[in-house]
């Protein structure tokens, strides 16, 4: 009998424990199956971009904001994941650091390839934010700069807070990093349509990439999302 009330009390613990290792499975192919989008995407850029000729700027344009957005930006939020196979050997602080790095690289990328194609545009007599396409990028980059400055407070978030509460610096750039990454990541869906790769890819594969990077933001916001909500509790308490 003592034997069963053992197993009987024991039992509740070994669900939970069992639940909880399928949870972080199901979290780390996930995670996986992001990295894995996020460089199949990139790769196969490179390679239109290698058939459309590097000589060309519109080429440096293409490459340099999916790299920007759509490798380094969705990488540097996985950085703070659990389930993120690369960074699972760091510390909270060294994930921090990798965040930021990752993100100043990402937005000296994107502010470059948009300036390539600004000139491009200049010296063709063409116009400026004219299309959906560079419209988004235009918000997006100007979220971007704001972004970087509301993170470098968030950053010093502790040295701050007798002027400005550290809650109210994070959840501030959360809710603006958040913003500038999907919509960025919204402008390079629709680029995909552009005449890059319509002259370099097929339709079928235009579509794939648009999947892709639909699926890669899905993945990569989750965790951004709880945390607002965490954040938001916190302070509505």
């Amino acid at each position: 009998m003592k034997t069963l009330e053992v197993e009987s009390k024991e039992s509740p613990a070994k669900g939970i424990s069992s639940m909880r290792s399928f949870v972080d499975t199901i979290q780390l192919l996930l995670n996986t199956l992001n990295h894995v989008l996020i460089g199949f995407v990139f790769v196969y850029t490179v390679w239109v971009c290698y058939k459309n000729g590097f000589q060309l700027i519109f080429t440096w344009h293409v490459m340099l904001c999916v790299f920007g957005f759509h490798v380094l930006m969705a990488e540097s939020i996985l950085a703070f994941y659990s389930s993120c196979s690369w960074a699972v050997a760091l510390t909270q602080p060294q994930r921090k650091t990798t965040h930021w790095v990752m993100q100043v690289v990402g937005a000296g990328s994107i502010i470059i390839g948009i300036a390539l194609e600004i000139y491009y545009r200049e010296s063709k007599n063409k116009k400026h934010f004219s299309s959906p396409h560079s419209i988004l990028g235009l918000v997006a980059l100007i979220l971007l700069v704001i972004s970087m400055c509301n993170g470098l407070g968030s950053l010093y978030a502790v040295e701050l807070r007798k002027r400005i509460k550290p809650m109210y610096m994070k959840l501030s750039h959360h809710f603006i990093g958040l913003a500038c990454f999907v919509i960025g990541m919204a402008s390079l869906i629709i680029g995909y349509d552009k005449k890059i790769f319509r002259n370099n890819s097929t339709p079928e594969m235009q579509v794939t990439l648009q999947a892709m990077t639909i699926l890669v933001i899905f993945l990569s916001v989750l965790g951004v999302l709880r945390t607002i909500v965490t954040h938001v509790r916190t302070l509505l308490r």
